[in-house]
């Protein structure tokens, strides 16, 4: 068995960190050489931003749990998280945070959501009023919501077998800028 040595005024530290009165909190030494604080490699990162696999309900063949997702995050001020339901990647949580300026908590209703299929997809749409449920005086603004997804066509890829909005009316006519997924 190999001891090891310390250095000489360690265990001169370590007595002086050990004395004085129980509950007494020890104080820095002012003659002792400051040293700049170096990064925790195990500190966790800045957030990252949100994805479309973190979210299950994104997964949803019920277009009523998507939209519902896309209401929500609008609802909360997470416009980050309800640009995941768009495939157009110009629609962005910029681009949505500005759109919903005028209202301080949008709520969205909805009253119905009527879903048919054609030439290999699905499209579904949601009717709703849009309110700002801060400012009651605020007069509801109707509109829709447009989602569509591939009705399982072999060789799909899970983006196209989502459900994701390609056109609202909600705030203003909205529509995709073609730059998202074709059809």
């Amino acid at each position: 068995m190999r001891s090891r040595l310390l250095p000489f005024g360690l265990p001169l530290l370590l007595l002086a960190a050990c004395s004085g009165e129980p509950g007494e909190q020890p104080t820095a030494d002012p003659s002792a050489p400051t040293t700049a604080a170096t990064p925790d490699p195990l500190a966790t990162p800045a957030a990252l931003p949100p994805q479309v696999a973190d979210y299950p309900a994104l997964e949803s063949r019920d277009c009523r749990v998507v939209a519902e997702f896309y209401l929500t995050a609008v609802g909360e001020g997470d416009f980050a998280r309800a640009a995941l339901v768009w495939d157009d990647p110009v629609i962005d949580a910029a681009r949505l945070e500005a759109l919903f300026a005028g209202y301080q908590r949008p709520q969205v209703t909805i009253a119905d959501v009527m879903e048919e299929g054609a030439a290999g997809s699905l499209y579904c749409t949601v009717t709703g009023a849009l309110i700002d449920a801060a400012d009651p005086a605020k007069a509801p603004a109707q509109g829709t919501l447009q989602l569509r997804r591939v009705n399982d066509v072999p060789g799909a890829t899970p983006d196209q077998l989502r459900w994701t909005i390609r056109q609202s009316t909600f705030v203003e006519p909205m529509e995709r800028s073609g730059r998202g997924q074709p059809g």
